[in-house]
């Protein structure tokens, strides 16, 4: 299960994107996700550590659109 999260805004890191869209991710299903997958161009290099320790694990993805963030529950 997947939930697509969209955020273009320039003014935010891919860190607060990332951490807005599992926040809405818990909000709408009750649980943590442990997967984020987003565009394979994005780098957010320091955040993965920080992510990982919170049990959510970053894939970089071709078929993911850019600005595009998929978090869910990998099966």
């Amino acid at each position: 299960m997947y939930f697509v999260w969209y955020d273009d805004n320039p003014g935010k890191t891919v860190g607060a994107k990332i951490d807005e869209a599992i926040l809405r991710f818990k909000e709408r299903y009750g649980r943590t996700p442990d997967i984020c997958m987003l565009n394979e161009t994005i780098q957010p290099a320091d955040y993965v550590t920080t992510l990982a320790a919170r049990g959510v694990r970053v894939m970089a993805a071709r078929n993911v659109p850019r600005d595009y963030f998929w978090v869910g529950v990998d099966a």
